[in-house]
Formats: C-alpha cells, structure tokens, sequence
C-alpha cells in the first residue's frame, strides 16, 4: 500500500535531534462525496491527515485552514466519493482458493458436456484427487444413470469430488465414496444426507455437511496446502480492493484445515488490505464441550492497529431450499429422497442456543446462515437467548414467518442479504414444484426494512460475484421486494455493515474523526438508472488514506 502523505524531516544544526515535523495532509477536492452521515450527506472537498484520520470534510471553504503548501492535492474532477464497502459475508480464502481444484464446470451447461470437461481435467490432474466445482443439481439427478456410475464411467482409479455450484452437495465417484467411508451402513452426519438408491447404495449425490466426509480426506492438512491457503488470503486482498471494499468479514474460517493460520501469517506480514474479520467456522459434528474451548481460545479483538479480529462464529441452522434441505415450518411439496419432510439441521434448536450463549459471553457474535423460515425462527430465539450479549445476525433469510419479521428490530438481530443475480422471477418459479407459493414470499429484504431491522448487504463471494455495486443494483431490482432507493443500499453496503464488524464509530462513514477508508467511482451511481449500477467501475481505493488499488484511468 501505498502513504499518500510525506514527512518533512527537520534537523537542528546545533542539536543531535532529528525532529519531524507536522506530517503534511491530503486534500480531495473538486468531487461529489456522498458521506452516509446524516448531518452532512454530501461535500466536495475532504482533507486527510498522515494517520489516516479525516480532519475536515465540505466544501472547498470549509476545509481551507488544513490545506497549506505541504498539502499534497488530489483533483478528483467531479467524480463520486463513497465510504469504502464493507462486505460482512465473503468466503475471501475460499473463494481465492486453488484447494478445492481448478476443473470448473458451468451450470449452464448439461451433463455429457461435464463428463466431457472432467475427463479433460483428469487428464491434466496432478494430485491424488481430481477437484473442482460447477455442476447443476437438478440437471445430474434428472440423468438416467446414477451420478456415481456417471463418474466411475470416465474416471475409476482416482478419487472424484465435484462441489456444486451453491457448495451444499457434492458429486462423487465410488473411489471417492470409499475413500470418504460411505457405503449402505454409514449413517448420514449431523447436517447432512447420502442419497441413496433404491437398495440402499449411495448414488454418489451426497448434500450439505454430508460433503465433508470427502473433503476431509482429500484436503488433510500439510505444509503444502498451508501454502496454498497463504497465497488465497493475498490474491483475496487484491480483489477486495479492486472492487472497492475496504472490510470484510470472511464468513466460514475452517480452523481444523489451517485457514486461520494462513491468515494470521498475512496479517503479521503487513499484507492485508481490508479491515478483515474472521468467522470461524462451528462444525457441527464435533463434541460440544470441546468445540467451544477451542472457540473461545481463538477469540482476538486485536488492537486499534489490526486489520485481524476474530471475532465471529459462523453457524448453519439449515441447508438450502434448492437441495430441500432448508428448515421449513410445513413440509416440502417435493423433499429429496431421504431428506426429512421439512429439511434438516446442522444444529439443533438446542444446540444452537448453547452456543450463542456461551460464545457471546466469550465476546464473540453470531453469524448465522438460516434460510428456511423454521430455521430463522430458531436463529432469532437463539440470539434472544443472549439477552442482548452481542451483534448478531441471520444470513440469506429466505423465508421468514410474518410473525417472526418484528423480532429482527425488537432483538437487534442484522438482516444480511445477498441478492444476487438468480433472483429473478423465474429463479422464484423454480421453487414453486417445492414450496409452492411460499417461493414467492422469498427474500423479504423490503419487508424486514421497512419493519425497522437493520439490512445489510453482502456478496456471498464465490456464490456469487463479489462486486457491492452489482449486489446494489440486484437489491434494487426485486420488484416490491426491493430497497427503497440507492441511498438506503449504499447504507446497508457501509455504516450498517460497519455496525455489523463493532467499527461504525470509525469506518463506515465519511466524517470527521474517521477513518478515510473510501472509494473513488468513473460514473456517479445516483445519476444512472438502476439496471446501469452494476457497470461502473472502481477508480480508486484507500484504506486509512493508503492507496490499496488504483485504476490506470485514474
């Protein structure tokens, strides 16, 4: 990164002391800032000090007595100013990953054409197991033969774990059943299923925590993929900053694999580049008592310099309404085979509650993913449970329960959202055969705001595509489902994701006092129509007044 400001060294001839003097400021001028601070909504003009600190922000009169000869100049030549985004559900090392395998499949596309592309990716292969992602569920169950047979026609010596392209189920072969130690006796795990055929053999098809019996054996930790983990965390970095987010929450840290030394080693080595805090990851198979003795030994809330806290647990409650496996209040009109009638639980109701007592003693706050409308009811009594110990929120919150959307304000509970592209009229048509009209109930963003609840907005990177301004455009094009205007999805993007990661009294806004973490925009997203959001693009990026990306066109 690189400081915008310099030092002036001062040496006395007569003294052995070198004094420094004042650091010199920076001053942005000549822009269009929208701050999210409500005492001031817009400036154009802003001055930052060597520490990162804004010191005055308005208009050129306004800021005039910090600017003097020193002050380096920044013509910002009319562009828009935003607070930097905070996305507080990325999956940053993941995402950046090369573990989880290179062979990537589109589900676009049918199923001869991804047997073809995985018999080019195993010829290519150098590892023992050949993984990758991308396939379409529906599409591979609907086939005639078994997925399992599929695989073993084309690949039979080495094992194969294909993710899906939502990451709740896996397509496997029977070198990598075997592997993975399912055959007809192995009972499903806790939050998860083997899909089985009719005599019982599992059909290669296993869905949500089921999929970690494979991954465990294919990702055992080493030196290696350390390595790998390491050189993901600093690739993520590069792409945050691209896309102008300046904190982050990394929201499932796989403590057991080595996900959350590789972050350490970058944040110890100075290379981080967005305020970041880590969601570890609660597996939900392991011993109570012990997991949470381990949870609570890595809590760190760091210090006024880090850019490392952990801080947060991530929960899963339920599955997905896709795999039938989201926690539903009434049953599935169609339910997978083997999948209970109204999905499953990673954690029980009684499970979950244990945990976000006991952790939000410890300091930490819940993430909770909950997607079907039992499981948010679940995840809002578990965070009642804390007695106000906490920021907590519930991720994806598909369906919710009219009953349940005033208990987002009165608990202070965080609606976080990803609308992503998928959600389209016809995504919500999809779900119909499953969970008839209550597909159309889903994603009550408009709703939970409008009731008071504090909305955030956040990518689900790789899920889905980790630009904040393309999520903006997608929250703001549900219909009546929508946000009610762009101010209100910028909001949710930064001083509300701030509150989010305990950092609003110093990010999330553009004031005086904080920090000058911010983006610099090509177009002015106030004055475009709500389908062009999405395509400006970032020019600049700071964090703390240090450049972390900077577009050749700025």
């Amino acid at each position: 990164m690189r400081r915008l400001t310099s030092w002036l060294l001062v040496v006395s001839l007569g003294s052995s002391l070198a004094v420094a003097a004042e650091p010199s400021t920076t001053l942005l001028h000549n822009g269009k800032i929208y701050t999210v601070n409500a005492a001031q909504p817009w400036a154009s003009a802003m001055v930052i000090d060597a520490d990162g600190s804004i010191v005055a922000i308005g208009s050129d009169d306004d800021v005039a007595e910090f600017v003097d000869d020193e002050t380096e100049q920044v013509d910002l030549e009319g562009r828009l100013v935003l607070p930097g985004f905070q996305d507080t559900h990325a999956h940053v090392l993941d995402a950046s990953s090369e573990a989880q395998g290179g062979c990537e499949l589109s589900p676009e596309e049918d199923v001869p054409q991804w047997l073809k592309a995985l018999k080019t990716c195993d010829a290519e292969a150098q590892g023992e197991w050949l993984l990758g992602s991308g396939f379409g569920l529906h599409a591979l169950l609907d086939a005639k033969q078994s997925p399992r047979e599929l695989l073993d026609g084309i690949i039979s010596e080495r094992p194969v774990a294909i993710m899906e392209e939502t990451s709740h189920s896996y397509w496997l072969n029977s070198k990598a059943l075997e592997l993975a130690g399912i055959d007809a006796d192995t009972p499903n795990p806790v939050g998860g299923i083997i899909l089985r055929d009719e005599k019982g053999e599992a059909t290669g098809v296993v869905l949500d925590n089921a999929g970690d019996l494979a991954l465990d054996k294919a990702l055992p930790p080493s030196k290696a993929l350390q390595e790998v983990y390491y050189q993901a965390v600093l690739y993520g970095q590069d792409e945050l900053a691209k896309n102008g987010i300046t904190s982050v929450a990394d929201a499932r840290v796989f403590w057991r694999r080595g996900h959350f030394e590789a972050w350490q080693r970058a944040a110890k080595n100075d290379e981080l580049k967005a305020r970041t805090v880590l969601d570890l990851w609660a597996y939900p198979a392991l011993d109570d008592d012990e997991q949470l003795a381990e949870l609570k030994a890595m809590y760190d809330e760091g210090n006024d310099d880090s850019l490392l806290r952990v801080t947060q647990i991530k929960f899963y409650v339920d599955g997905i309404i896709h795999n039938t496996t989201a926690r539903l209040q009434k049953p599935y009109n169609q339910s997978l085979p083997g999948v209970e009638p109204k999905g499953l639980y990673y954690f029980s109701p009684e499970r979950l509650e244990r945990y976000a007592r006991e952790l939000s003693k410890a300091g930490f706050d819940m993430h909770i993913h909950a997607i079907g409308d039992q499981a948010v009811s679940d995840a809002l009594d578990a965070i009642e449970a804390t007695n106000g110990q906490g920021r907590h929120r519930i991720t994806h919150v598909e369906l919710v329960d009219n009953e349940d959307i005033p208990r987002f304000k009165q608990l202070n509970a965080i609606a976080d959202f990803q609308p992503s592209p998928y959600f389209t009229p016809s995504f919500l048509k999809d779900n119909v055969p499953m969970i008839g009209d209550r597909a159309y109930q889903m994603l009550p963003i408009r709703q939970l705001y409008d009731s008071g609840a504090r909305v955030t907005l956040s990518s689900d990177w790789d899920v889905n595509p980790l630009s904040p301004l393309g999520i903006m455009q997608n929250a703001l094009s549900l219909g009546e489902r929508s946000l009610p205007n762009l101010a209100a999805a910028v909001k949710a993007y930064t001083l509300d994701a701030a509150y989010t990661l305990r950092q609003e009294q110093s990010t999330g806004s553009l004031e005086v006092g904080k920090q000058a973490d911010l983006v610099v925009l090509d177009q002015n997203i106030f004055e475009l129509p709500v389908k062009q959001i999405g395509k400006a693009k970032v020019l600049w990026t700071l964090l703390g007044g240090e450049e972390t990306y900077r577009d050749k066109a700025f």
